[in-house]
């Protein structure tokens, strides 16, 4: 594969270090600090205490920006980040165009307008987030993101171990590891579900797409793939491991094709059509029974997945109850004593579904695995659609029986990923677009000046 190959070379490393122009460094460790401390909001003490409001200063990036700009005034490199805004802004318009609707034609549903304008809100601010820290760092916004959020996890780390000592954290440690996943204590404390979900992002991106042309590239994707792979760990999502690997394989098997594209849009499409299969398996109650008979514990699930039977139809013509209301729901069963805690869903592709009705559904789903897929193969290149695939692949595995579609670190790293890979691609083609000439374009060139000189001098 050309492009693939092109991304991989030494002399594209070269070209891209000399026309970049680097970050002033007080910018850069701003930037990194924003993350840190938005993503310190995910420590469980500061989570209960705050929510999600420490997120919020992940818009410390437009600071970084205006700062940045004032040094370089590049309106170009502006240009193009800022380029990036309509399509990801499009499922935004879906969310609120869709819930308005709901919300006018049935005004008793509007009990959640708050919470889903604050989910809208967050949605944005990852987007946000992801432009202005491809406009500080180009390709290397990946790179800064992931070193971000090490330090998060390992300053959440290090503020939970003076509670259960060092030698009771170290012993809890050890016993997850060799138990895979047997956890009490200090390595409960670490189960940070959005952060250690971004890490199985940051394994596939390091195993399989992050640049290894110098020895400082190869270090960096050696130190990615380890520390991902340790972090995931910490947290305590061990299937999340298989997902990764399995997605990891199935990118070497893409390369081995001749026309991967269309074999990717094919698996977006395979999977939107899934979906539907998927909502019918769920709500009959076979997708359950098949898991149980397999051995599988289901951790209440079952339960969680039939209850909402009754508050929603799976017709094409289900307008749906609007977004958020699924947590109004588990809200009244756990008032009711139907569940003994107010648990998410655990099930994205039926929250949504039930949430947004069925055309709102299709449209999330339409947009995510085929629309994005399409628009990053031929706006940038089949790579670049090829990162985006893999990690929303992986990505869709827990949203089948997780509530990570809309977590926002998971959805930074899914629309960041792409879009910092897709620069590393835009400078090496403005490279190759100037090619030395030839010596004998040269030579003639050089003739036509002195002829030129000469006719002027005899004029």
């Amino acid at each position: 594969m050309t492009g693939n190959n092109l991304l991989h070379t030494s002399a594209s490393s070269g070209m891209l270090q000399e026309s970049r122009k680097e970050c002033p460094a007080f910018v850069a460790f701003l930037a990194v600090a924003c993350t840190v401390f938005a993503g310190l909001g995910d420590w469980k003490i500061l989570n209960n205490a705050l929510g999600g409001l420490p997120k919020i200063i992940a818009l410390g990036t437009i600071v970084c920006a205006f700062l940045n700009f004032l040094v370089t005034a590049d309106f170009a490199k502006l240009r193009k980040a800022v380029g990036y805004f309509p399509i990801f802004l499009l499922l935004m318009a879906v969310y609120f165009l869709i819930s308005i609707y709901i919300w006018i034609t049935d005004f008793s549903k509007a009990g959640s307008i708050s919470r889903a304008g604050q989910k809208i809100l967050f949605q944005t601010i990852t987007i946000i987030y992801c432009v202005f820290m491809c406009y500080l760092f180009e390709d290397r916004a990946v790179n800064y993101l992931f070193l971000g959020m090490c330090a998060t996890n390992t300053a959440i780390m290090l503020l939970e171990m003076p509670k259960y000592g060092i030698q009771q954290s170290i012993s809890s440690v050890v016993t997850c590891l060799i138990t895979f996943g047997e956890a009490e204590g200090f390595m409960r404390a670490l189960e940070i579900h959005d952060i250690t979900f971004l890490f199985g992002q940051f394994f596939i991106y390091y195993m399989m797409f992050a640049p290894k042309g110098s020895k400082s590239e190869k270090r960096m994707r050696l130190c990615g793939v380890i520390l991902s792979l340790f972090f995931m760990l910490m947290g305590l999502k061990r299937s999340i491991i298989p997902a990764v690997l399995l997605v990891c394989a199935c990118v070497r098997l893409l390369r081995m094709i001749k026309k991967p594209g269309k074999w990717i849009l094919a698996t977006g499409i395979a999977l939107f059509l899934f979906f539907y299969l998927y909502l019918y398996l769920t709500r009959s109650g076979i997708l359950v029974a098949f898991l149980e008979s397999m051995g599988v514990d289901m951790m209440g699930r079952d339960v969680l997945w039939s209850l909402p039977n009754d508050y929603y139809e799976l017709s094409p013509f289900w307008k749906g109850l609007g977004f958020e209301s699924a947590t109004d729901l588990v809200n009244m069963w756990y008032q009711e004593g139907l569940i003994n805690r107010p648990y998410p869903l655990h099930n994205d592709i039926l929250k949504i579904f039930i949430e947004l009705g069925a055309l709102g559904f299709t449209l999330w789903a339409g947009i995510n695995y085929i629309l994005y897929p399409a628009y990053w193969m031929t706006r940038h290149d089949m790579e670049t659609g090829l990162l985006y695939m893999a990690v929303l692949a992986y990505m869709t595995v827990t949203y089948l029986t997780d509530n990570t579609a809309f977590y926002f670190w998971s959805c930074i790293g899914l629309r960041l990923m792409p879009m910092s890979y897709s620069y590393r691609i835009r400078k090496i083609r403005k490279q190759e677009q100037w090619k030395a000439p030839t010596p004998e374009e040269s030579a003639n060139e050089i003739r036509l000046i002195e002829m030129g000189e000469y006719y002027g001098n005899a004029e």
